[in-house]
Formats: C-alpha cells, sequence, structure tokens
C-alpha cells in the first residue's frame, strides 16, 4: 500500500493523477454522485490538502483501491459538509483522531498476489493507524457496514441514529484500531506481512512530521496444533 501525503503529492504527480481519476471513476461513474462529477474527470474536493493521507493498493501499477484519511482538528466532511448526521451530538476530534473517507476497490481488478484487494486496503488502514499513532477513525458509512467492521476485527461505537443523507442511509461510527484487531484480520484473510510500502523514500508520520513512518515487526510461529505455519504474531503480543 502508498501512502501519500504532504509533499509527497508533489512528487507523485502519476500516481496522484490515477488516484483523482480512479476516485472519478469509482464514485461517480460507478456508484453514481453526481455531486462530485468534474468535468475533467478528477475527483478532487476542498479537503484535498497537504495534511490529507492518501493510501492506495496498486496492482500492475494500477490503483486497484483508495482510501483517504483527513485530520479532525482541521475541517473534514463531519464537520464542514453533513454534521446534521449527527443529530445535533458531538464527536470525537483531536490530534490523533481522523476521518475515514472515499473507501472503495474497484470491480476490475479484484486480487494482488491471490489476496482480495478490498481485504489488502481494510488491512492497510489499520496497520497505518498502528504506525502513524492514529488512536480513533471517524466513519460515514452505511448501517449494514458496521457489522462488517466489526467482524474484521475493528471496535467501533455508533455515534448516532442512521439517517437518509441524500437518499443513501448513512451511520457515524467511531472505529478503534488495535494489533489484536490486526491480528485478527490477518488470520482471517491470510496477509502475513506488512503491507505499507515505506522503502521507496522515506514517509514521514503525519502526526510527527519529524519522524519517518516505520513498518511494525512481526513474528511467524509454528500453529501448536499442527505442522502448518501460524499466520502472524506481533511482537508484543506474545506470551
Amino acid at each position: 500500500m502508498r501512502v501519500i501525503w504532504g509533499n509527497d503529492s508533489l512528487r507523485e504527480t502519476d500516481l496522484m493523477e490515477k488516484i483523482w481519476r480512479f476516485r472519478h471513476d469509482q464514485f461517480v461513474t460507478r456508484l453514481g454522485w453526481m455531486d462530485l462529477a468534474k468535468e475533467d474527470g478528477r475527483e478532487i474536493d476542498l479537503f484535498d490538502t497537504y495534511n490529507a493521507i492518501h493510501l492506495a493498493v496498486l496492482v500492475d501499477d494500477e490503483v486497484a483501491a483508495y482510501t483517504r484519511l483527513l485530520p479532525t482538528a482541521a475541517p473534514h466532511l463531519l464537520s464542514d459538509v453533513y454534521p446534521e448526521v449527527m443529530a445535533g451530538r458531538d464527536w470525537p476530534r483531536g490530534h490523533t483522531i481522523y476521518e475515514w473517507t472515499r473507501c472503495i476497490a474497484s470491480e476490475k481488478i479484484l486480487q494482488r498476489d491471490g489476496l482480495a484487494v478490498s481485504s489488502l486496503l481494510v488491512a492497510g488502514v489499520m496497520e497505518f493507524c498502528l504506525v502513524a499513532g492514529i488512536d480513533k477513525l471517524v466513519v460515514e458509512t452505511h448501517p449494514k457496514l458496521v457489522g462488517q467492521m466489526v467482524a474484521t476485527g475493528w471496535q467501533t461505537e455508533i455515534l448516532a441514529p442512521p439517517c437518509l443523507y441524500k437518499d443513501y442511509m448513512v451511520v457515524p461510527v467511531v472505529a478503534v484500531p488495535s494489533p489484536e484487531g490486526l491480528l485478527k484480520l490477518h488470520q482471517m484473510t491470510g496477509i502475513g506481512h506488512s503491507l505499507l510500502d515505506l522503502s521507496r523514500q522515506p514517509v514521514m508520520n503525519p502526526l510527527t512530521p519529524s519522524r519517518k513512518l516505520m513498518p511494525l515487526d512481526y513474528i511467524a510461529e509454528k500453529d501448536p496444533g499442527g505442522e502448518e505455519e501460524f499466520p502472524l504474531r506481533f511482537g508484543w503480543l506474545r506470551a
């Protein structure tokens, strides 16, 4: 998974161009979100600033899955576009809390190395949160997806009742990443390695820009009940 934010977007112009066009293809052409339509076929909004974090799964140099994280300490969708979905309630905001937006996987490119790109995207987001120090994600999503988040290792809290927004059912949720959740997700999907591509050049931590992002340490273990290698263990989870 590629991680792009800040000045990285100026260096990665070709990839960002693919991301803008992927977003337009997915959200406008595929899902019919015509409010986002642009004549040039590039879906960019006012939140795609220096502080936006872009996470992309690539297959053969093409974007196969993508999502964006926005700092809640700055303007974001829930604060500036549809705060009414909170029904007057407040929501968590702060330096270590981000909003999870524009999350989608291609219908045309389904797998990479035998793994579903949708699984790689969700697992990559959780891994990134743990690496960067993001404590919580605020998500506005369809109610049926909340159960899927719980099943894939996210701790969730519903912030307000589901409501209808522009003909779409939406519920605001807090999703909390954890090492245990990531381990569960990896075991479910068969992922056995770090998903973050941090080797091309130093990727600085958006929460602490003076520090580089470093991948998580993984330890493979033998399944005590059999001969096959157990999917993963995190060093700090070992007994």
